[in-house]
Formats: C-alpha cells, sequence, structure tokens
C-alpha cells in the first residue's frame, strides 16, 4: 500500500503543464459535446409565461428595436436585463431562433469549464484544477441548463470570469493594473444586470487581496477601479429605468418582491415557482408600470418590517434558506421539461437522470466535507478565496429566499473545493489528514 501511495504522489508531481493542456483540451471537448448533444436530444421549446419565456420574449424584443417591456408593450425593469441584452445581440446576428440561444448556453457552459481550470491553476494548483474542471464538465445539472433560456449559464461564465481578471490582476504584484481591474468591473457589471446577487461580489476578494500582502490603501484603490467599472455598465440602465418607470431604480423591480418572499408572515425560505404571486398581482388599479414600481416598494417595505417584528421567526429562515437552496439538484432538467408541462423522457429515464443528477450533486458535496481540512485554511490566499465566494454565495440566499435552481452559478467554485479530496485519494492519501499533520499512531 505505501508503495503504491508513492507511485501515485510522483505520478501527480510529474505531471507537466503539457500533459495538463492535454488532458483539460480533452475535458473541454467533452464538455462541449455533452452540452451539445443535450440541446440536440431535448428539442426544447419555452413553455408561456415562465421565465424561460420572459427571456426570450424580452430578447426577441430587443432584437426587433422594441426596447425591454412586458408582454402588453409596456415598458419593464421587473427581469434584470443582462442575459436578454446578450440574447438579443445573439438573435440579432444569428436570427431569432431557439437553437441560437442554446448554442451560445453551449458555448458559455463550455467555457466555464475553461474558466474552472484557469481559476483552480491559480489557487490550487494545476491537478486540483484538472479535476475541478472535470467534475465541471460532466455536471448533470450544468449540462441540462444549457438546454433552457434561463441566465444561470450566462451569469456563471460572466462571474467567473470577472474573479479570474481580479486574479490574474493581483498576480501582477502590489502596483495596481487598471485596464484589468476596469475590465473586471465591466465584466462585473454585466454579471449584476444578469443578477443582482454579482454587485458586492468584488467584496470576496477583500481578503484574498489582505492575505497576499496588499495594504489597506491597495484593497480600497483597487475596490474603487473595479465599481468605477461596474457603474460604467449600470448606470446607464438606471438611467432608463429612471425614464421609463419614472421613479429611479437600480437594476431590476423585482428586489422587494424576492425579500418580501424571505420575509413574510407564512415564509418558510423557500420560493416556488408562485412565490409572490399574490403580492405581483397586487394593486389592479394601476397599470403595468405603476404596478410594478409599487409592488417593489410594497416588497420591500413589509418584508423590512417583519424582519423587525419577528425576530424569532427570523432566527429560524437563514437555516431553511440554506436547506432549500441545497436541498437536491433536480431544477435543470426539471425546467427542461417545464416542471411536467413538456415532458419528452418516459417516466423511467426521466426518474434516472434525476437520480443521476442528484447524485453526483451529493457525491460532490461529499467531497468538498472528505477535504475540509485540506482547504480550510487562512494561510492560503488562493483557498482563502474559493471559501470567501462561497460564503458569500449562502450569505446572499440567507437574506433573500433559497431555490435549488440557485446553487447553480457556485458549483465550479464548490468542485474545485472538491479536487484536493480526490486528488488525495487518487494518490492513496487520506483527505481528511491536513499534509503537515502528525501521523496517527494506534496504541496496542
Amino acid at each position: 500500500m505505501q508503495l503504491d501511495t508513492v507511485r501515485a504522489t510522483s505520478f501527480l508531481a510529474r505531471t507537466s503543464l503539457r500533459e495538463h493542456v492535454i488532458w483539460l483540451a480533452l475535458v473541454v471537448s467533452l464538455g462541449f459535446a455533452f452540452r451539445l448533444a443535450w440541446v440536440a436530444f431535448t428539442d426544447w421549446q419555452p413553455l408561456p409565461d415562465d421565465d424561460a419565456f420572459r427571456y426570450d420574449f424580452a430578447a426577441r424584443a430587443l432584437a426587433n428595436g422594441e426596447g425591454y417591456i412586458h408582454l402588453d408593450g409596456s415598458p419593464t425593469a421587473f427581469w434584470p436585463p443582462g442575459y436578454p441584452l446578450l440574447l438579443a445581440t445573439a438573435y440579432r446576428l444569428f436570427g431569432e431562433h431557439i437553437a441560437v440561444a442554446q448554442f451560445m448556453n453551449v458555448v458559455l457552459g463550455t467555457a466555464t469549464v475553461g474558466l474552472t481550470y484557469l481559476i483552480g491553476r491559480r489557487t490550487l494548483g494545476a491537478t486540483p484544477a484538472v479535476v475541478g474542471a472535470s467534475i465541471v464538465a460532466f455536471f448533470p445539472s450544468l449540462i441540462f441548463f444549457t438546454g433552457v433560456t434561463l441566465s444561470e449559464v450566462t451569469f456563471t461564465f460572466l462571474a467567473l470570469l470577472g474573479v479570474y481578471l481580479l486574479i490574474l490582476e493581483a498576480s501582477q504584484g502590489p502596483e495596481r493594473n487598471l485596464g484589468l481591474l476596469i475590465g473586471a468591473g465591466f465584466v462585473l457589471g454585466l454579471a449584476t444586470l444578469t443578477r443582482g446577487q454579482a454587485l458586492f461580489l468584488p467584496l470576496v476578494m477583500v481578503p484574498f487581496w489582505l492575505r497576499t500582502g496588499l495594504t489597506g490603501p491597495h484593497v480600497i484603490e483597487r475596490l474603487v477601479a473595479i465599481a468605477l467599472g461596474i457603474g460604467l455598465i449600470v448606470a446607464p440602465w438606471t438611467i432608463r429605468n429612471t425614464i421609463e418607470l419614472d421613479v429611479p431604480v437600480f437594476i431590476s423591480t423585482n428586489a422587494g418582491i424576492d425579500l418580501w418572499i424571505g420575509h413574510h408572515e407564512g415564509a418558510n425560505g423557500s420560493g416556488g415557482l408562485t412565490a409572490g404571486r399574490d403580492l405581483v398581482f397586487s394593486h389592479p388599479e394601476l397599470d403595468s408600470v405603476a404596478r410594478e414600481v409599487r409592488v417593489n416598494s410594497d416588497g420591500m417595505r413589509q418584508a423590512i418590517a417583519y424582519g423587525v417584528t419577528h425576530p424569532r421567526q427570523e432566527l429560524m429562515l437563514p437555516f431553511q434558506k440554506l436547506f432549500w437552496l441545497l436541498y437536491n439538484d433536480e431544477e435543470g432538467l426539471k425546467w427542461n421539461d417545464g416542471h411536467g408541462g413538456q415532458s419528452f423522457l418516459s417516466g423511467g429515464a426521466r426518474h434516472g437522470l434525476v437520480a443521476l443528477s442528484n447524485i453526483y450533486y451529493f457525491a460532490m458535496l461529499a467531497m468538498v466535507v472528505l477535504g475540509v481540512r485540506l482547504w480550510f485554511s487562512t494561510k492560503d490566499a488562493g483557498k482563502v478565496l474559493l471559501i470567501s465566494i462561497v460564503s458569500y454565495w449562502l450569505l446572499i440566499h440567507m437574506v433573500f429566499f433559497g431555490d435549488p435552481r440557485f446553487h447553480a452559478p457556485i458549483m465550479p467554485i464548490a468542485a474545485l473545493l472538491a479536487a484536493p479530496a480526490l486528488v488525495s485519494l487518487w494518490a492513496g492519501k487520506e483527505p481528511w489528514i491536513r499534509p503537515g499533520d502528525p501521523p496517527h499512531i494506534e496504541a496496542h
């Protein structure tokens, strides 16, 4: 056993950059092929009036010069515009076909595999990076989301790209690279317009920067530069909203509803397809624009009031939200069949894919837990960054509400945290023992 361990460890140590490139090229190619095959297999079309339909409708309206509008033609800011804007660009260039949207997802989903490797290589090293990228390449639910017009694939790509650019900038030393910082801000601005949860994502870099030796002034300079990049992207949309809705709306008018879902009488931490519907359709006496603005402000006000007056419930809700965020990994497949409204699989095949998705997901989480001593380190800047990203994502959903669909964007980072345990197991080591720990000697 000891000889096998030495051989496995030596193999990993000898793995050259060239070998990693070969493995990475294979993994990326297979990731692309799996995603493309899934899109061809499903032949998916959006169903009326769910999120996927609304995103597709908004993109088509933008592509045709009609603006960002409701189904009735009135202006809206209910859904964040980042994904429809990118999709509208693809529709203008290649035609208004669902296949265009799906192929954009295939490309961005495959690029995310590569970004996982690049981030992993900078934070953990080459071998864990290849393992993490491999996990993402074959991750069932991430492949399933490729087939639908939802923002998961685009947001994940943009968020990881922004983080990678910031890691790249940090690798150049204490002197700031203004171009990279503002460029990362641009990308994170697009991510923020895709999902508002990305607005404060640059804060995850602060522990990383401090761990690499940057001082407070250097950190503040970088945050200001990133904020400038984000502002240059987000500000025009805020101005548009102010003109169209007669009220300053930063990104979207669904923030109040999302907050209310997580903080109201009867809230259990979950969202769901019908969550907040009563609030959304309140004030029928108002036109759609005025109602949208009023509902947003009502939701914000009522959620804050509930939180202040129900401290006992508020202590329990974060744990409930985390449960609903993480409890299964079935949403990718469910959105492909319209939650039962657009079935394209036999019962047995559907149950099999659901089981595959959950088994893969929980096996990866088990590797994260198994290797906790390998990645839980405040001395390693790269590991601090990965932990900060996961912590940020969990905290955001503890504020709003949990839904298993929302954990998809953090799966590439979770895959990187799972990688060290897999590498240790491959090398014949016990992943729950951190290198440098004294050996365990059994008493006789």
